[in-house]
């Protein structure tokens, strides 16, 4: 074989972008990301949320994704930080998702709204984070497959784009559940739900902000790899950080300002003080509908 023929190991023979990917943009999310990785540890501790451990964990993926697209700009043709990029970027979405899944029956059983709900707190968990897992395998395996030639990225593409369609159709069938309990609990509250220093509300309204944020990501990017390599989006880095990781942010800080945890400890200290010192507790609804 002649030199020139010879690719260097971990080297693409064309190129893994049609733009230079732009450093300082990865830094930034790479800088953000791992700030509200940090928020929400100290979050999790505090409040004791270790169900949240996998936003964390989606956090980090995210920051370490923008590291490897910040690292592609020496060189679009190295597969190492290309890959890297692809499979954490990808595959932190599921991760941040699976504690969005696991907070709402949290919520149902701290409100005591049990008979509210259209399926038990355990069967929604269960099967949404199962339906996640799915999701995240079908991400990264798909992500694994864009830097083996044109046939093995086509394939990896249908596959990623799977992934995805099954998150965007849990996703909204995640915001319907949450919306049914939402509309039972106005109609018939629980004492919980009544407390006046309980914000249940003002948490679900959270909670439908941050599905919303992640689900328009998810469509984003299942329209992306739809129009392939030669569409639109693909060509243009700034779409992906305005739709990508600008909305996941913005979820972290949603739960950051208003973390679920302040929810179910307020709930715990109404049960603890089911008085009031002026006399008899009386529920009031002191929260807007």
């Amino acid at each position: 074989m002649n030199a020139h023929h010879v690719v260097p190991r971990g080297e693409a023979d064309f190129d893994l972008y049609p733009y230079t990917p732009s450093a300082i943009a990865g830094y930034i999310f790479l800088v953000l990301f791992g700030i509200a990785a940090a928020t929400h540890v100290v979050w999790a501790i505090w409040m004791r949320t270790w169900y949240f451990i996998p936003f964390i964990l989606g956090c980090i993926g995210e920051a370490g994704g923008y590291y490897g697209r910040a690292w592609s700009h020496q060189d679009i043709r190295n597969g190492s930080p290309y890959l890297l990029q692809m499979m954490l970027i990808l595959g932190s979405a599921p991760l941040l998702a699976a504690s969005i899944y696991m907070t709402l029956g949290r919520f149902i059983r701290a409100l005591n709204a049990e008979e509210h709900a259209i399926f038990r707190p355990r069967f929604i968990t269960f099967v949404y984070v199962v339906i996640d897992i799915g999701s995240f395998v079908c991400q990264i395996m798909g992500s694994a497959s864009q830097i083996s030639g044109p046939e093995g990225a086509r394939q990896g593409r249908l596959i990623v784009m799977g992934g995805l369609a099954v998150q965007l159709v849990a996703l909204v069938g995640f915001i319907a559940m949450s919306a049914t309990l939402h509309v039972r609990l106005n109609r018939r509250p629980t004492m919980a739900s009544e407390s006046p220093h309980v914000y249940w509300r003002r948490h679900m309204r959270i909670l439908y902000a941050v599905c919303v944020l992640v689900l328009v990501r998810n469509l984003f990017r299942l329209i992306e790899f739809a129009e392939g390599a030669d569409g639109v989006i693909a060509r243009t880095e700034a779409l992906l950080y305005i739709f990508d990781p600008s909305l996941l942010f913005a979820a972290a800080v949603c739960w950051a300002v208003a973390h679920p945890g302040m929810l179910l400890r307020s709930i715990r200290k109404a049960e603890s003080k089911p008085t009031s010192e002026d006399g008899p507790f009386i529920p009031l609804r002191e929260q807007s509908r």
